[in-house]
């Protein structure tokens, strides 16, 4: 009999993107009990200023995962994916057996993601400095093409709009399109397997 390997899914994309949202709609449905997010992680060591436990709630959710992954446990985590600590996962991830499905979010216009976030904070979030949010637009999706060839299963889903949509996926190395057409922000995902 074949065991079926342990899954890591990973929600990736820039701050204000949507990610939390998208992973809220899936993890119930998916069925995975471990979701670790640093920032609500951050939330629950300090309810009242959860940006000044961030390094903790950091280190916390490496711990999580790492401890997932050593006892063979399916989990999902949630990055920007513009560091290299969610990279380094996926790769321990994937040298313990691991299949890896990521779900990416991407809005193509870093002021969207500036716009979204200040809503956020405007209804109680957490604050992101907007440099930051700047960087890591590129840095999350540079991170993404960099390392594809780790991921097994991707969806990529475009929030610019009001509502999230599939707008490709990709099963080991094979693409396959929701939409006639690629938004411009996701047209070097599609590059990268041509």
């Amino acid at each position: 009999m074949h065991e079926l390997s342990p899954m890591m899914y990973v929600f990736g994309g820039n701050n204000g993107s949507g990610k939390s949202t998208i992973r809220n709609l899936i993890v119930d449905r998916l069925g995975i009990s471990v979701n670790i997010d640093p920032d609500a992680l951050a939330r629950s060591i300090n309810p009242r200023s959860p940006e000044s436990r961030k390094i903790s709630a950091g280190k916390e959710a490496i711990k999580l995962a790492r401890d997932c992954i050593q006892n063979r446990r399916d989990f999902s985590v949630e990055t920007t994916f513009a560091g290299g600590n969610a990279i380094r996962l996926i790769r321990d991830a994937k040298a313990n057996g691991f299949e890896i499905t990521m779900f990416y979010v991407g809005l193509g216009d870093y002021y969207l993601n500036i716009e979204r976030v200040a809503i956020r904070v405007k209804n109680g979030g957490h604050h992101i400095p907007t440099e930051d949010i700047i960087r890591r637009h590129d840095t999350s999706i540079r991170n993404l093409l960099l390392h594809l060839q780790m991921i097994d299963h991707l969806v990529v889903i475009d929030n610019s709009l009001s509502e999230g949509r599939i707008i490709l996926s990709v099963d080991n190395g094979t693409i396959s399109y929701s939409i006639n057409s690629i938004p411009l922000w996701a047209e070097c995902i599609v590059d990268c397997y041509r």
